[in-house]
């Protein structure tokens, strides 16, 4: 009896192993502004001091909930720069996965603030200036 179950465990657990684990879905896609900040050495709401080389960003109050640290601190979302404001920033298609380490105070609920880490990657180190962002 103790042969069959463990031969019954060993298969079912050869099965399991076999079926691929699906890939995660985006499940709402957000919209908004995306404009670049200086950290300059300060300290993010988050609680953690970052060079502006770092790829991170920040969210609006609307995301972050006035908290500090919020529970959006140390996220990770994936942004997508969808094309300039009309004021010549590049990078239209650039994707960057950014981590979420600030507030950003004058933001609209879709909107992000990005490193200058982030910014050069999303938008091919054009002068500052906002492009529209899908995250």
């Amino acid at each position: 009896m103790f042969a069959k179950t463990l031969l019954l465990a060993i298969t079912a657990a050869g099965f399991a192993a076999a079926i691929p684990a699906s890939p995660l879905e985006k499940r709402v896609t957000h919209t908004g502004t995306g404009t670049v900040y200086l950290q300059e050495g300060a300290t993010g709401s988050c609680g953690e001091k970052n060079p502006d080389s770092a790829v991170i960003a920040a969210l609006s109050n609307y995301w972050m909930e006035g908290e500090s640290p919020s529970a959006y601190c140390g996220r990770k979302i994936r942004v997508t720069n969808t094309g300039s404001n009309d004021d010549g920033v590049g990078g239209a298609g650039n994707v960057v996965v950014v981590t979420v380490e600030d507030t950003c105070e004058s933001c609209g609920e879709g909107d992000v603030d990005f490193s200058v880490g982030a910014w050069d990657q999303l938008t091919d180190r054009a002068a500052y200036g906002t492009f529209e962002a899908s995250w």
